[in-house]
């Protein structure tokens, strides 16, 4: 929790010995959710080595419904579901887990529901779930995690204890990042970046693509800074966007990102009708790219870049 200050702050003002039965934790994707829950779970079933089970999936008081236990179940029962890479999470599964929460506990005083995603409960799902939020068995915790706000039905929200992660500003993120980021340019980051992205990219030191990445388009976009040949050094900057070592989906974020940022600061010499059109181009493609069945990454790369307005 050290490296997400916000989520020490929830975690400190949590009163475990008025804790509510069930419990909504709603938030932006990558702000730190996950760790909130996690020390949630680890309070409430803090037998010894109950804390190895928990990471490892396996603790007999504990029910997760995730992406991982929920492709197991479509395995058992409905393969074609486990195909579709389906994220909808079905009311045979609630049934489950409501079977669960009914028995008695294993090894810990408490036993925990918690549901991941959510949002992603059907209505039905939703439905089944609200007469265990009602009348919960004694010691048992429900928690749900939610990426998108007040998604739930009213019901479900008037049942539970709510717990709401703001969002991250852009400057509070890079006040943020500055303080943790000690060997890194956080200027490079683009806008959309959350806690948990920089923490990954700084794991995986991808700190230096992006720096790469932002100064290649620097010159891109603005030819008349340097001593740039059209031709040549057009075709240098592109490669050196192509090599890197990011997802093509990273690198046409960043790229609409940093043209969004120019059209906003002005400082380009590029007209803003025609950096507008093209950030509209570049975001009817990316609209459209899971449409396309087998896209070559390269020439579509080189094929966006070299559409940047003069």
């Amino acid at each position: 929790m050290k490296n997400f200050p916000w989520i020490e702050k929830k975690m400190s003002l949590i009163d475990f010995n008025n804790l509510s039965h069930a419990i909504i934790i709603e938030g932006q994707e990558g702000v730190g959710k996950n760790i909130l829950c996690n020390n949630l779970i680890n309070t409430l079933l803090k037998e010894k080595n109950s804390h190895n089970l928990i990471n490892n999936n396996s603790h007999p008081d504990l029910f997760c419904i995730n992406d991982q236990t929920l492709q197991i179940y479509f395995d058992r029962f409905d393969k074609s579901k486990s195909k579709s890479n389906t994220k909808k999470i079905p009311i045979g599964f609630i049934r489950e887990a409501i079977d669960f929460v009914m028995l008695k506990s294993g090894l810990s005083k408490n036993k925990i529901l918690f549901i991941d995603n959510a949002e992603n409960m059907t209505l039905s799902s939703q439905n089944a779930l609200l007469k265990t939020l009602e009348e919960p068995p004694q010691d048992t915790y429900i928690i749900l995690k939610s990426n998108q706000f007040k998604i739930l039905t009213q019901t479900i929200y008037s049942r539970c204890q709510y717990i709401h992660i703001n969002n991250i500003s852009e400057s509070e993120l890079i006040n943020w990042a500055n303080e943790f980021l000690e060997n890194n340019d956080v200027s490079v980051m683009p806008s959309y970046m959350t806690p948990k992205k920089v923490l990954d990219y700084e794991k995986k030191g991808l700190f230096d693509e992006f720096r790469i990445l932002k100064n290649s388009l620097t010159k891109l976009f603005h030819p008349e800074l340097d001593s740039f040949n059209l031709d040549v050094n057009q075709g240098e900057e592109i490669i050196k966007i192509i090599d890197l070592n990011l997802e093509f989906i990273e690198k046409l974020n960043y790229i609409i990102d940093f043209s969004l940022s120019l059209l906003k600061n002005g400082k380009t010499n590029i007209h803003p009708v025609r950096l507008s059109d093209y950030i509209e181009y570049l975001s009817d493609f990316r609209s459209n790219l899971f449409q396309i069945n087998s896209l070559n990454q390269k020439y579509a790369l080189n094929h966006l870049l070299l559409k940047i307005p003069m």
